[in-house]
């Protein structure tokens, strides 16, 4: 069972592993391969595993439901609101699943579930926030919306948004329309549970307005993240804590012993009651039920599915009396995830969960010993901490050295005060404002002690290790070395794991050679964001914009990309000019990652500590690569026009970043450097913006490549068509990151200069042409 619940894994990960999904006709043969493993032994093993590669075929769905010609066209849907929903400051997000579809009066064959975007646009009525709060899940809607395919962006060690929607099974996003007004058609007519979990939610947030801890503790009762902001999530993941801060599998550990305690003992106590039915088994049942509905309650997260499931294994064995090794619980429990949802393995969390009840059962297995509680737990603190290296470092490039110290105080914390009392206070509605809000405020109380302790822990430096992303093979040999490492004290040669690990913490080092340089233009929206990486040195030149209300590029795209490649500091940073397409990750950057130097056209209107101007003239090398400021000159231009114009020049190809430089500075640009300005690639000024490079400018810089920033189904319809048309008559070739992800050129001596295109090479069937 163990060794066929991996193979089923294994299946499945390798259809995940696949850029476009097989014919569905070959889940067909499923019931075949079933009779084979049940029948033929020896074939049981790739049978279990042929099986899991066809069931997650079964259920595989089509990337979008969406056809590609109704992108972005008006619609009006209608359905129901399927999931909390999500406010921020100007929005409001939520999943909508849909029942119909039209478009002017013709019906559209379209349904599935959507993630929709609700934005405040000053506007009274219907479409003020103060209405916004009036959505309840379960309740029937109709909206004009605008769709799109789902769509992300493509970096290398960046968030892969497209995955992720897969995964929750979301065919389209959009944004509602403020005319004609929305339309509550109904209330109340679907997803009860959901709706009794908002409840909470609201409740929580009414009773607790403007605490920063209210979105903890609603995480912590009902499972939705969605109110704890991004500060407290990097200090939570910098501490590693942060999956005690929402139901995990550990409360639901907590939760059923807890259940089982308190009904042993209350159904103990009466003699005719045990006499009748046995204690011991009633406490199995009831403690099914409990862990079931605290699951249910939780949105049915994957470590809450995956706890549960095993709770309910080991109660069924205790009811039969039979015995039940822990191992094939897990295995157990990791099947019924696999086939109720072959998607789950797309997400970290997955990992992390079975990741971590295994390393437990392989730390605890014939070594727990009575008296030697404290010893024992910080031992398999460490144990947790050691085996989740690979993880960390393979999911997030980080690792917090302080999470066995932060653990250790967090977990009993937050299971013996903070947890019962976030419980409790959902539970308590009935009894009325006065004890929830006596409970809440315990917990909060609670909460703000131990965050203190966190944020103390927190400031120690130098407590969270950044490594580079490893190679997969590395993991070959990590993985049986951790193993060793963490075996009992009495077998020999222990320490030769400490060498297995050695690749994980120290790949093979890999950059560009003496006199080359990689040149990296991010998918970072409409916006730029360039890395220039040359054999030791690192510069960013401009940052994207923000993407959101509380996300940028910076901490989206630019940083995950640098950790990923290995850089410690940004060198050099350039922000080209003052505009928020340019600068929007900036701030984020720096909090992120040490900058040693920065430049800027106009310091005046970017206000950042230590920036200095950029002017025409300033020259440096780095390994052999040649960085020259070509614009702006002291005086005599302004805004765009006075963009920093930086030319990288190595020994087999040169690059040129223009920002968003307009005709009177490229005029001058030709006028002062002439056919000086030739490179192979140039960054397109202003996103394709019309009347934007002019005839001399371009045969002057002869490029080769011309790689245009304007992010995916722009709104401002860049790049324009007659910009397009300048460009394609230089014979130039076009890219656009929206289209092809994150564009890197290896401009070294021997290479043929062409670029990887990281959509194209990563693709994976999820992903959208």
């Amino acid at each position: 069972m163990r060794l066929g619940a991996l193979a089923f894994l294994a299946g499945i990960l390798l259809l995940h592993q696949m850029p476009e999904l097989p014919a569905r006709n070959w889940a067909m043969a499923l019931p075949a391969i079933i009779l084979a493993l049940i029948f033929i032994p020896r074939w049981r093993l790739p049978a279990w595993g042929l099986t899991g590669f066809l069931w997650a075929l079964l259920l595989a769905a089509p990337p979008s439901a969406l056809p590609v010609e109704l992108e972005g066209a008006e619609l009006w849907i209608e359905g129901w609101i399927a999931t909390i929903p999500d406010r921020e400051s100007r929005s409001i997000r939520f999943e909508f699943e849909t029942a119909r579809a039209q478009h002017g009066e013709q019906a559209v064959p379209f349904s599935g579930r959507l993630r929709l975007s609700w934005w405040d646009d000053g506007e009274r009525g219907a479409h003020s926030p103060a209405a916004r709060t009036e959505l309840r899940v379960g309740d029937r809607w109709g909206f004009a919306v605008r769709l799109k395919r789902p769509h992300g962006l493509l970096n290398p060690g960046g968030f892969d948004y497209e995955r992720w929607l897969y995964a929750k099974s979301i065919v389209a996003t959009g944004t509602i329309r403020a005319r004609p007004l929305p339309q509550r058609l109904a209330e109340a007519e679907c997803y009860p549970l959901d709706r009794y979990r908002q409840r909470i939610a609201d409740r929580f947030q009414q009773l607790l307005p403007g605490n920063p801890y209210a979105g903890i503790l609603v995480a912590l009762a009902v499972g939705d993240e969605s109110g704890i902001t991004p500060w407290q999530w990097e200090l939570l993941n910098r501490v590693g804590i942060s999956h005690l801060m929402s139901i995990s599998g550990s409360h639901i550990g907590l939760v059923a012993g807890i259940v089982f305690g308190l009904v042993w003992i209350g159904w103990s106590r009466s003699p005719r009651l045990a006499l009748r039915w046995p204690a011991t088994r009633v406490a199995a049942l009831a403690t099914i039920l409990g862990a079931g509905a605290y699951t249910l309650l939780s949105g049915l997260s994957v470590p809450a599915q995956r706890s549960c499931l095993m709770v309910a294994v080991a109660m069924i064995a205790l009811l039969l009396q039979r015995p039940a090794a822990p191992s094939r619980v897990l295995a157990l429990a990791l099947l019924a995830v696999l086939i109720v949802d072959p998607g789950a393995p797309l997400m970290a969390g997955f990992w992390l969960s079975f990741g971590a009840v295994a390393v437990i059962l392989y730390s605890v297995s014939g070594r727990w010993r009575e008296g030697r509680l404290l010893g024992q737990t910080l031992t398999l603190q460490l144990n947790i901490t050691l085996a989740m290296l690979p993880l960390s470092l393979l999911f997030f490039q980080q690792f917090p050295l302080l999470s066995p110290l932060a653990n250790l105080i967090a977990i009993p914390w937050v299971d013996c005060t903070v947890l019962p009392l976030s419980l409790l206070a959902a539970l308590a509605e009935p009894l009325g404002t006065t004890v929830q809000t006596a409970a809440l405020d315990l917990a909060v109380l609670t909460l703000d002690g131990l965050w203190h302790i966190m944020v103390w822990l927190d400031r120690w430096p130098g407590m969270v290790l950044y490594r580079p992303a490893p190679p997969l093979w590395s993991l070959g040999f990590a993985l049986p070395g951790i193993a060793v490492l963490l075996a009992p004290r009495g077998l020999p040669g222990r320490w030769l794991g400490v060498p297995l690990c050695l690749p994980l913490l120290w790949p093979p080092a890999v950059g560009p050679e003496p006199g080359g340089f990689w040149f990296t233009f991010l998918d970072a929206g409409s916006g730029p964001a360039a890395v220039v990486q040359t054999q030791h040195h690192v510069l960013v030149y401009d940052t994207g914009p923000k993407l959101g209300t509380t996300l940028d590029a910076g901490r989206a795209v630019v940083v995950p990309f640098l950790r990923r490649q290995g850089a410690t500091q940004v060198d050099v940073l350039i922000i080209s000019h003052a505009d928020g397409q340019h600068t929007g990750g900036v701030r984020s950057l720096r909090e992120l990652m040490p900058v040693a130097r920065i430049l800027t056209s106009a310091p005046e209107q970017t206000p950042i500590d230590g920036a200095e101007p950029c002017r025409a003239g300033q020259v440096w090398d780095w390994d052999g690569v040649r960085f020259q400021m070509l614009h702006p000159p002291e005086r005599g231009f302004s805004d765009d026009n006075a963009s920093c114009v930086l030319r990288v020049e190595g020994a087999a190809g040169r690059v040129l970043l223009p920002g968003d430089i307009e005709r009177s500075a490229e005029s001058a640009l030709v006028a002062s450097h002439g056919m000086d300005l030739a490179a192979e690639i140039l960054i397109a000024p202003h996103h394709g913006h019309r009347n934007q490079s002019t005839p001399a400018f371009l045969n002057a810089v002869q490029p080769r490549y011309i790689l245009l920033a304007t992010g995916y189904r722009n709104r401002y319809g860049y790049p324009r068509p007659n910009t397009v048309a300048r460009y394609q008559a230089t014979g130039a070739t076009l890219l656009d990151p929206a289209d092809e992800g994150a564009l890197t050129f290896r401009v070294e001596p021997g290479r043929v200069l062409e670029p990887e295109r990281y959509r194209r090479d990563q693709r994976r069937y999820w992903h959208g042409q």
